[in-house]
């Protein structure tokens, strides 16, 4: 699920892309802000965070800047919550958008997430495609609570967890259909590439993929992001069984260089999750048995994580809280991770598992499947 079994990446978490250096101004008024309360505008680019903040005056403020592209941001109310943590049961009030090389008027009577948008031709077309994807969102939340309300030893049995993803699967299928005609039709959008990026790793919907973004503008295939969409078509037959696994280099949390290459050798399990994804945090319990106990095997972990620099010491405390002590790396890209794209990440926890000459012999192993498959990989192996 998206709440329950597994995190899955929204087209709106996506950077978009990149043209010329151009100049936003937001004005707004909400209505009851005090005066003097803080405003923080926060969103991340290129794996680096950047904040700004305003106070408000008549329940007015105002903020300026360039952009490199449009990008996804929140507007927060008192604290920048990527630097001050909330406490137990606080609520914040904040708005999400995407900020865009525009004039954009943000207005609301009571609360920041009442904000209405005016002057952004981006948003617009953000809230039509929502609309258009609002039934499908809502069997998907229909889907999590009917979960959420099984016994916990339902929960955990896997044949009725196994059917549970099945129906997710199937709700993804409708949302894959949902971003390519939205990509048809508007084939100068650039929510069209952030809707593509988001497909191109699915096997199944390669040739309307493909046929989508060969009918994008030039301008849009030439992005940042639309050129990584030729790497995510690629990626479908590259990381299948029997491939070999694609090589990648990223840094530890202590800046050291880690390849994939570096495992050669070995059987590596690389696990895509995240600190803030429920699910992988869920799964890493199993992990850290299958590690222990092949480890002296010839069993490696690499742990590649999509938390963005926002979040890099959220990561380095997960790291340590699950007793995670397997190597691990990221690029804090988030959901724009390379390393995502180049294996068609969309969905977390996801894995790939290589032999020792770096092939692929599994993917999304999880819970018993995994012990399993170790349990027979290492039947016959004697210990290192």
């Amino acid at each position: 699920m998206r709440t329950s079994l597994r995190c899955l990446s929204m087209f709106l978490l996506f950077p978009i892309l990149t043209f010329a250096q151009t100049h936003y101004f937001i004005t707004g008024k909400v209505d009851q802000l005090k005066d003097g309360s803080k405003l923080f505008l926060v969103y991340n680019s290129d794996g680096v965070s950047f904040v700004d903040s305003t106070e408000t005056k008549g329940g007015h403020f105002s903020f300026r800047g360039q952009l490199a592209y449009p990008i996804y941001s929140a507007l927060y109310l008192h604290k920048n919550p990527y630097v001050n943590k909330l406490q137990p049961g606080e609520k914040l009030d904040y708005f999400r958008f995407y900020l865009e090389a525009a004039q954009i008027e943000m207005n609301a009577k009571d609360s920041l997430k009442n904000i209405v948008l005016n002057g952004s031709k981006l948003n617009t077309e953000n809230a039509e495609l929502l609309e258009t994807k609002k039934t499908i969102d809502n069997k998907f939340d229909a889907l999590n609570k009917e979960f959420a309300k099984l016994p916990p030893e339902q929960q955990k049995d896997s044949v009725i967890f196994a059917q549970f993803l099945a129906r997710e699967k199937n709700l993804m299928d409708e949302n894959y259909s949902a971003y390519l005609d939205f990509a048809k039709n508007h084939p100068d959008s650039y929510l069209s590439v952030i809707g593509l990026s988001f497909v191109a790793g699915q096997e199944k919907f390669y040739a309307s993929a493909k046929s989508a973004f060969d009918g994008l503008a030039i301008r849009l295939k030439e992005s940042p992001l639309g050129k990584v969409i030729p790497l995510q078509l690629e990626a479908q037959s590259k990381t299948k069984v029997g491939q070999q696994a694609p090589d990648l280099t990223l840094k530890n949390p202590a800046g050291k260089t880690i390849k994939i290459s570096d495992f050669s050798g070995k059987y590596l399990l690389i696990d895509f999750w995240a600190s803030w994804c429920g699910p992988c945090r869920a799964e890493n319990p199993n992990l850290v048995k299958a590690y222990q106990k092949y480890h002296v095997k010839g069993f490696e972990i690499l742990g590649i994580s999509l938390d963005d620099a926002a979040r890099k010491d959220a990561w380095i405390e997960a790291i340590k809280g699950d007793n995670l002590l397997w190597a691990q790396v990221s690029d804090l890209g988030g959901w724009d991770s390379y390393a995502a794209k180049i294996y068609g990440i969309n969905a977390i926890p996801a894995s790939f598992l290589f032999d020792p000459d770096g092939k692929i012999i599994a993917r999304n192993l999880r819970a018993e499947e995994l012990q399993n498959m170790l349990k027979r990989v290492f039947a016959d192996l004697p210990t290192h």
